[in-house]
């Protein structure tokens, strides 16, 4: 299985890796700072650069057997073959602001509102929340916009760590999200906004808020008789000045 050194240093954006093996539809590497697709976010793309040249990742997803494929535009490297992979990191930081973005705004929602979101969709260029509203209210939804931009205001640190599963499921805070979680893993990663909200997550986040920007509220759609779809888009966006890392995480 691939080691995700993604879960560990999220701006982790070169790194070394092998070959595992070479499928139709792409390969396995025996580490990766690729993201796949999963939980509303798209996976990552890039390089990888080896023996046979360079070749572009054009898409990164979740294989039952593999771990995570890696899709290429052609043919590239062999298996056993070094590599160094490359992340399209303007397009990987775009999507950390949003999912950040993403964990404010719910923890806001869910702490403040007792509103529980039920889907999420994120693109480099705009996000969408589902929320679970009994009865729709337009003023509380804006307040939660207002409350976390202030927020994000305050630029409070981002933290990541692994927990026992069983602790983690024993804490229902943890999970604003309504779809549940694989049970057949030993082990959570909880993502921590520290002083605010914590919530067991897979994907990756920018250090601190100031990286997001502002969350600007752009429509709302009926989707059924309690939820409530919601896009947003991501103003003022923050200089890239914590650079990404390369080599060993």
């Amino acid at each position: 299985m691939t080691d995700r050194l993604y879960q560990r240093d999220g701006y982790l954006a070169t790194f070394e890796a092998r070959v595992l093996a070479v499928r139709a539809d792409g390969v396995v590497l025996d580490r990766t700072a690729f993201f796949p697709t999963g939980g509303g976010l798209p996976g990552d793309t890039g390089t990888l650069t080896g023996p046979a040249g360079t070749v572009r990742v054009v898409e990164t997803l979740e294989d039952d057997e593999a771990g995570v494929l890696h899709r290429l535009e052609r043919p590239g490297p062999a298996p056993g073959d070094a590599v160094r992979g490359e992340l399209d990191w303007p397009r990987r930081h775009l999507l950390m602001r949003y999912h950040t973005a993403t964990h404010v705004l719910t923890g806001v929602m869910f702490n403040d509102y007792h509103v529980r979101v039920t889907g999420n969709q994120l693109t480099p260029e705009k996000g969408r929340v589902d929320f679970a509203f009994e009865q729709f209210d337009r003023e509380v939804l804006e307040e939660g916009f207002r409350r976390a931009n202030a927020l994000v205001a305050r630029d409070l640190p981002v933290r990541v760590s692994f927990v026992p599963a069983a602790e983690a499921r024993a804490r229902p805070e943890l999970f604003k999200l309504e779809t549940g979680f694989r049970h057949d893993l030993g082990e959570l990663r909880l993502v921590e906004i520290v002083g605010f909200d914590t919530q067991a997550d897979g994907g990756c986040h920018v250090a601190t808020l100031r990286e997001i920007g502002r969350l600007a509220l752009t429509r709302t759609e009926n989707k059924g008789r309690v939820n409530r779809r919601v896009y947003f888009v991501l103003e003022e966006a923050a200089p890239l000045e914590q650079a990404a890392s390369g080599g060993e995480p």
